[in-house]
């Protein structure tokens, strides 16, 4: 551990999920170096769940390159090179392999860096712009391979840097408060998010209706939640009309931090390959995640409390996508209701 002032940069330009799964890095940082200061650079929109972090000193934006003309884009990424420029860091650590990262990289002359390896990506144009590449995550869990840049960098990570980390406001207490007095949830309660980023990750709204009327059965109360998306809001409302039961929806009704404060308080958590399944580690609630098409062991749900349902190699064969191929390589559709309430009950066995 060391008092000096070292200021990081840490680029993950992806989504709200992945920035979450970035802050056992802030862990070690922290543990190695109290006094740093550290930036973090996200897409547009993406850095809320890092709005309360003390340990964040500025939360920078990208934007999504293919949301803006091309002088708007060029302007843009100038605005933003010449600020990471200015802001002299001691450490950049880049962890996705979009081009537009090298030419970060290069810009921040005399400082320590360490990027992602990438098959795709191994030229000079990407090897030279950074001091270190970094492996990729092979069979590992993003984490690991997040931490292994540290290592590069010098710093060593422990066992409790391993963990995601979540400051929820109070007011999101408050509104998960107010809404299971305002539906009557005075007891057990499971929470539902049935929606992901991509249609290949989803699962049938029949499947969740059959679950949602098999827990409410059982007298818990079934919550569904969802993003502000319509096409979201829309595919819960499509559950609800399938359900023979009532499930509370709360789709588009809550922020990231009002979701990890209403999972929190849940019983356990039934969801997809999603930023809310990360929530549900993060707060250490027992869960269910189904699982597919991305890679599960890079990517599932940091949290022995949480079981993951995926494709077995005997699955080859979906009676709507027909053969396992392309995105729908690794579909949920032969994930059976049963299936996931089997899991469910072993989580408290």
């Amino acid at each position: 551990m060391t008092k000096e002032i070292k200021r990081f940069l840490i680029a993950v330009l992806r989504f709200h999920g992945d920035v979450l799964l970035t802050t056992p890095i802030l862990n070690s940082i922290k543990r190695n170096y109290p006094n740093a200061l550290i930036d973090v650079l996200v897409y547009e929109g993406t850095g809320v769940l890092l709005e309360n972090d003390s340990r964040v000193e500025n939360i920078l934006e990208a934007s999504i390159s293919s949301e803006l003309g091309f002088m708007k884009r060029i302007l843009a990424e100038l605005n933003l090179l010449n600020t990471l420029r200015k802001n002299k860091y001691d450490f950049g650590i880049f962890l996705t392999t979009q081009w537009r990262v090298a030419l970060m990289g290069r810009v921040l002359n005399n400082v320590k860096t360490a990027a992602v390896d990438d098959k795709k990506r191994r030229t000079f144009l990407w090897t030279k712009s950074f001091s270190f590449i970094f492996p990729e995550a092979g069979n590992n869990h993003i984490i690991e391979r997040n931490l292994r840049a540290l290592e590069i960098l010098g710093i060593t990570p422990k066992e409790e840097d391993f963990k995601l980390n979540i400051n929820i406001p109070d007011n999101s207490k408050v509104f998960v408060e107010r809404s299971l007095n305002e539906f009557l949830v005075k007891d057990k309660f499971c929470v539902m998010h049935p929606v992901s980023r991509r249609k290949s990750k989803q699962w049938s709204q029949d499947s969740f209706a059959v679950l949602a009327d098999h827990y409410s059965k059982l007298g818990l109360k079934v919550v569904l939640t969802s993003g502000p998306d319509k096409k979201e809001i829309n595919y819960l409302k499509g559950i609800c009309d399938l359900s023979k039961s009532v499930p509370i929806n709360l789709g588009g009704k809550t922020s990231l931090y009002d979701l990890a404060a209403l999972i929190e308080r849940a019983n356990f958590f039934v969801g997809l390959d999603s930023v809310a399944s990360h929530l549900a580690a993060a707060v250490n609630t027992k869960g269910v995640v189904l699982f597919g098409p991305s890679k599960q062991e890079n990517w599932k749900p940091w949290s022995d409390r949480i079981r993951v349902i995926c494709r077995t190699k005997e699955e080859e064969y979906c009676k709507i996508h027909g053969h396992m191929e392309g995105k729908y390589k690794k579909c949920l559709c032969y994930i059976s209701p049963e299936r996931v309430i089997g899991e469910v009950d072993r989580l408290f066995n």
